[in-house]
């Protein structure tokens, strides 16, 4: 009897001992490790200011001011000086019947505006032109006064600022190249270098006019 009760004592020993060691081993495999709060708030910081920027680049992040670039081309054709171009298909024209003769580049006055079927020229030159109507305000047209006369004075030179006195496009402010237009609502000066930017003279088809 003695020893049946020590045979079943060491078993009883045994077995807590092996129930003690696989519970050690299930604590060192399976335990969870403490959440640190800190990273995750630098995470989700991180993912939003990713999501912020994709938002910027699909819907744009340029000034509000900026209603949008179309292009529209009525192709070319020279006609005599004096007369009157178009029918055009968009108001103002970038492209198409044009006089012979290109206009001198700078600012136009509304004693002195500049005629659209000859500045179209200037435009296939490579050239811009910036039209503005009455609803502009006078900030505007100095900002944009001040761009052409130093853009006189550059390696851009090719600048044309003008009051406009046709048909109403709806808003104050256009800006055309040879087949490409962009309509703004204020002066926004860093617009008008992009457009001219991505329009450059080279693109036009005769980019080495003058005058």
């Amino acid at each position: 009897m003695a020893t049946t009760k020590r045979r079943t004592a060491g078993v009883q020993r045994r077995g807590r001992a092996s129930d003690a060691a696989m519970q050690r081993r299930v604590n060192q495999r399976g335990g969870a490790m403490p959440i640190d709060w800190r990273l995750l708030i630098v995470g989700g910081v991180l993912v939003l200011g990713v999501i912020v920027l994709v938002i910027v680049l699909v819907f744009g992040g340029g000034s509000a001011a900026r209603v949008g670039v179309q292009q529209v081309d009525d192709g070319g054709g020279h006609i005599q000086d004096g007369s009157a171009g178009g029918p055009y298909s968009s108001v103002p024209a970038t492209s198409g019947q044009h006089w012979t003769t290109p206009a001198n580049w700078g600012v136009y006055t509304t004693a002195n505006p500049a005629v659209e079927s000859q500045v179209i020229h200037n435009l296939e030159h490579g050239g811009i032109v910036i039209w503005y109507q009455s609803t502009a305000t006078q900030g505007d047209i100095d900002a944009l006064t001040q761009f052409t006369q130093q853009a006189l004075n550059s390696a851009n030179h090719k600048v044309i600022l003008s009051p406009w006195n046709g048909q109403d496009f709806g808003h104050p402010i256009a800006v055309t190249a040879w087949d490409w237009m962009l309509f703004l609502d204020t002066a926004d000066i860093d617009q008008v270098r992009a457009f001219q930017a991505d329009h450059p003279a080279s693109d036009a088809p005769e980019p080495f006019g003058g005058p």
